[in-house]
């Protein structure tokens, strides 16, 4: 067979996936967005679960959300120390289609002024996590961060910055935390401390350090 026919084969079939993921991300957004509005109207049936880990001080909750017996959302929330983490997951007739965890993470800083002298300043780091799947595989991963501090009044929020998409080694590990999730809906949590946590691939403290300068 001649060269072109090859060239034309594989455009034409790197045209249809692209066409076929374009899709398939455009259904998500619908899923999200009805879901979002079923969550923001509290017309969804919830199952809520406080808990606290006394080994490390964390404290967090666990809702569940279903439209009838469908689950639709779960979101985990909780606090350790100076970190706050969220993680978020939209399901559709039973699978996992969007995971979206945070991490807020506040710290002190230390600027010069124009007279020398040091300021302390408040931060809070944001990070950001984004798994998009169909038929139960991945076919997106983005990631952004951002930092307010309390000397810029001017606060940035997380529309005004680009996702950036990543690879998606991390991707079996949000599958890994929402199967373990889900054995708590029908479960008290007895062992908090075992709970499945957000964003992890970074360390906290490593970030911080770097964003300082001690890295």
């Amino acid at each position: 067979m001649k060269p072109t026919f090859f060239l034309v084969l594989f455009l034409t079939s790197s045209i249809s996936l692209g066409q076929n993921k374009k899709g398939a991300l455009s259904d998500i957004r619908n899923k999200y967005q009805l879901i979002r509005e079923l969550v923001d109207t509290n017309t969804l049936r919830q199952h809520h679960t406080d808990y606290s880990c006394p080994e490390s001080l964390e404290h967090g909750a666990l809702t569940f959300y279903y439209n009838g017996n469908e689950l639709k959302h779960i979101i985990h929330t909780y606090h350790q120390g100076h970190v706050k983490y969220q993680d978020e997951y939209y399901i559709w007739d039973d699978q996992l289609f969007f995971q979206y965890a945070t991490h807020n993470i506040w710290y002190k800083d230390y600027e010069k002024s124009r007279s020398g002298k040091r300021l302390l300043v408040h931060v809070t780091l944001t990070l950001e996590e984004r798994f998009y799947f169909k038929d139960r595989e991945i076919i997106k991963c983005q990631f952004k961060d951002f930092e307010n501090r309390s000397n810029n009044p001017k606060k940035i929020k997380t529309n005004y910055i680009r996702n950036i998409n990543i690879g998606c080694d991390q991707a079996e590990n949000a599958i890994e935390k929402y199967n373990l999730l889900l054995n708590f809906q029908k479960m008290n949590i007895e062992d908090a401390c075992n709970l499945p946590k957000s964003i992890t691939n970074m360390e906290p403290q490593d970030i911080i350090y770097g964003n300082i300068g001690l890295n």
